[in-house]
């Protein structure tokens, strides 16, 4: 076979080590401040998993699992807040007080008052039941940001708790909200509790920044409540998600945020909550991937990372070295299967190549996993991953043949053939057509959403990166930058459309969003075949219009 000649060895060898290099930078441990005794002061508690929701009404906790939960909590934290006392979340007190916990008791308040008073009606009768367990009565949370109440309507809820209980009681919402209200709500509180989440603030800040940034919001809001105690009731960063300017979702990010934060905390006396204790699935549906990973345990109750010590983001990253070396084997069988007979130098670069491609395809994966939520999803992360997949099988090795491979049938003549199959026209221009169409369509499907809705959109680098590198490369090698104009209005409109969307793109995000700006730079290299075929294109378009004005 193929393989065992000295370039393909070669390869063999330089993917081999370059895999190491790769997960050995991805996987390295970095080391931070630890948490004060591995412990932190409180976090939020919600106990849905999977496909439930709080929407669904229908939806009751089993007490058993929040028994289980609360059994795990109570070796990394004192405290737990809830959000609510329906679906059967008021057993989370009774469950609490036997394992020591305190519960920051939350009473949700929506538009509907009638359910409003019911919640309030419930919450003063589990409160009364169990008052050692009760730290505080949270009525309401982000009421003012979603716009579903007046103050006015939450002063007067807030007098009944207090009044009923004899319990502290306080409001949560975002900095903004509480700088906006009335005096009067501030004064209807026994403490101030305030949102700081670095990740979601109008200017992003990186985890790194991110215990500063919250040092600076307190300075301002602090002086604005005198004689009120100022509590910070959700706090966190994200373990997974897109890029927001410097602010970066990893696990060493959330690990570094919360575990600088706990330190800080400390020394200055503040009390604080985290967001939140286990990864929430439903909050995909309106954040995205980043909603559903702001735990410090997966939904699985594994802890994502240590408290005290070094943290990675790939801790396996030995494990996924091997997997991606033998995808990289199996990627350098392809390419000695199909390909050409490369020189030692083109055996090197075979072996960048694999080594490349098949972290790459292992990263995709991993990203997969943990981004899919509906069938819809999984249909598309699918589809992206066998586009991955024909790139690998017939894009690279036609790049090992140099100048004496096959380029792709232009995207008219593929549209034409998925109009009218024809058995005749089955080849390599032909799969390489459709391979080419399906990475521009895709790459401008998400190009234009990134556009026109990109809050919440994931940037999938690694399922695009090296489909945007092999097109580009083998439409370069192949020259088809130089091809004729006539025909190729398709590949004009393309190519105007992908630029277009990438300067866009560019301009939304800012310099600062590295991720963005690789991605602008993969949406380019889907455009770079047709740069030449375009200005040629305008050229023939201009003598025409030149032409016929003369007529």
């Amino acid at each position: 076979m193929k393989l065992v000649s000295v370039p393909y060895a070669l390869g063999l060898a330089v993917a081999a080590l370059l895999t190491v290099m790769i997960w050995k930078f991805l996987g390295a441990p970095v080391e931070m401040v630890d948490a004060p005794a591995g412990k932190v002061h409180c976090v939020s508690y919600t106990p849905y998993r999977g496909a439930e929701t709080p929407f669904d009404e229908s939806f009751l906790a089993d007490p058993a699992r929040i028994d289980a939960d609360l059994a795990l909590l109570s070796g990394m934290t004192d405290c737990v807040r809830t959000y609510s006392v329906d679906q059967r979340l008021d057993a989370v007190v009774p469950i609490a007080e036997k394992y020591g916990l305190k519960v920051l008791l939350g009473i949700w308040i929506g538009r509907d008052d009638a359910r409003n008073q019911k919640q309030i009606e419930h919450a003063i009768e589990v409160a009364k039941a169990h008052p050692k367990a009760i730290k505080a009565i949270i009525v309401g949370n982000e009421v003012l940001l979603r716009g579903e109440q007046p103050p006015e309507e939450l002063i007067r809820y807030l007098t009944e708790v207090k009044k009923a209980t004899g319990m502290p009681v306080t409001y949560a919402d975002v900095t903004d909200f509480w700088v906006k209200a009335p005096i009067e709500l501030s004064q209807a509180v026994d403490f101030v509790t305030i949102h700081i989440l670095p990740y979601w603030e109008n200017n992003p800040t990186s985890a790194k920044h991110g215990v500063d940034y919250l040092k600076s919001v307190l300075g301002e809001v602090a002086p604005m409540f005198p004689g009120k105690s100022i509590f910070i009731g959700e706090t966190g960063f994200p373990s997974a998600g897109r890029e927001r300017a410097e602010a970066i979702p990893s696990i060493v990010s959330q690990a570094l945020y919360l575990r600088e934060l706990a330190a800080y905390a400390q020394s200055v006396d503040l009390d604080y909550n985290l967001i939140e204790a286990f990864d929430q699935p439903w909050k995909r549906a309106l954040e995205g991937t980043v909603g559903g990973h702001w735990g410090v345990f997966t939904t699985d109750r594994v802890q994502k990372f240590p408290w005290t010590g070094p943290v990675s983001n790939h801790p396996q990253w030995r494990l996924e070295g091997t997997v991606s070396f033998a995808l990289s084997f199996l990627i350098l069988a392809v390419m000695a299967w199909r390909g050409g007979k490369p020189d030692p130098l083109g055996g090197l670069a075979a072996g960048v190549g694999a080594a490349i491609a098949g972290s790459s395809l292992l990263l995709q994966v991993e990203h997969s996993w943990i981004a899919w939520r509906t069938p819809i999803e999984a249909g598309v992360e699918l589809f992206v991953l066998a586009q991955s997949l024909a790139v690998i099988c017939f894009v690279i090795p036609e790049l090992t043949k140099g100048r004496n491979g096959m380029g792709p049938l232009s995207i008219a003549q593929t549209i034409a053939w998925l109009r009218a199959p024809d058995r005749a026209s089955l080849g390599q221009p032909l799969f390489l057509g459709l391979v080419q169409l399906s990475v521009v369509f895709s790459t401008l499907v998400i190009a234009l959403g990134f556009c026109f809705d990109q809050r919440y959109r994931d940037f999938p680098l690694a399922a695009f990166g090296l489909a945007a590198a092999s097109l580009a490369l083998l439409a370069l090698n192949r020259g088809d930058h130089k091809r004729q104009p006539e025909g190729r209005h398709e590949e004009v409109m393309f190519a105007t459309l992908l630029v277009v969307t990438a300067c866009i793109t560019a301009f939304n995000e800012g310099v600062q969003n590295i991720e963005a700006l690789v991605w602008v730079s993969f949406t380019l290299l889907v455009a770079l075949p047709w740069f030449g075929v375009t200005r040629a294109a305008w050229r023939c378009l201009f003598a025409r219009s030149g032409a016929t004005a003369k007529a």
